[in-house]
């Protein structure tokens, strides 16, 4: 009963019935964090019943391709950790968002969510995106986008200046996008209009369309007061798991 994270990845014989009647049904009263990834028998039904973890902070339902963008949008705003501003995460890559799935989401999450997951979608138009994240420039810190074709170097660049407070952001698999000196003017743009800019970036880049060569290029261009670099940029996790952020 003491359990406050709970990481059910990938399993694969886990289904509405076990989340609902054993998970969600008082036994983990103090659960916080809970990661569903992959477990792909899930349905709508399973979402529904995560309502019932009152102190739940954080969940991840990505992967689950049998759950909708409409069946997270309806669980979020009935949770009573909506209303209070404690659900700050949520990470629901691979459902297929939509401009108007994630503005509906972000009409009661955006004044406190922290961490969106909403890759793998093709439906995510760029200006969607960044007027629809905007929305949530004053908290959001992890932000989550793979595969998402509708991010090139213009958008990153936008993101860069309408989220100054990224601190990790994903944009694997976004091959159009090839170089992250848009997405740094961007930050130095939004500091010195006064904003409050995270100190440093951590980016998954992945299949991207950035090359080494214009990481470093981008590497030289942006340090702290220290010559240090103020982003970190992973292109090859080299099996280390040097792209691992949780």
């Amino acid at each position: 009963s003491c359990l406050g994270t709970l990481d059910l990845t990938g399993t694969h014989g886990l289904t509405d019935s076990i989340l609902t009647n054993v998970i969600c049904s008082g036994s983990f009263p103090r659960l916080q964090r809970l990661s569903l990834k992959n477990s792909r028998k899930l349905t709508g039904k399973a979402v529904a019943s995560l309502v019932k973890l009152r102190d739940l902070r954080a969940f991840d339902v990505g992967g689950c391709f049998n759950i909708h963008p409409n069946d997270v949008i309806e669980m979020v705003q009935q949770h009573p950790g909506t209303r209070k501003g404690t659900l700050t995460e949520i990470y629901a890559g691979g459902l297929g968002w939509t401009d108007v799935a994630l503005e509906t989401l972000l009409s009661f999450t955006s004044k406190h969510i922290k961490g969106l997951g909403i890759g793998f979608s093709t439906y995510l138009s760029g200006p969607g995106m960044i007027l629809i994240l905007t929305k949530a420039a004053g908290t959001l810190d992890r932000l989550s986008i793979p595969f998402c074709t509708g991010v090139d170097d213009a958008v990153a660049s936008a993101l860069g200046k309408a989220l100054p407070k990224l601190a990790v952001l994903d944009i694997r698999g976004c091959n159009k996008v090839y170089s992250l000196t848009g997405m740094m003017d961007g930050r130095i743009a939004a500091g010195n209009s006064g904003a409050e800019v995270a100190r440093h970036l951590f980016v998954l880049a992945r299949y991207s369309g950035i090359s080494n060569n214009s990481l470093e290029e981008t590497s030289r261009l942006y340090r702290n007061e220290l010559g240090e670099p103020v982003f970190h940029c992973v292109l090859d996790g080299g099996g280390t798991g040097g792209g691992v952020r949780r």
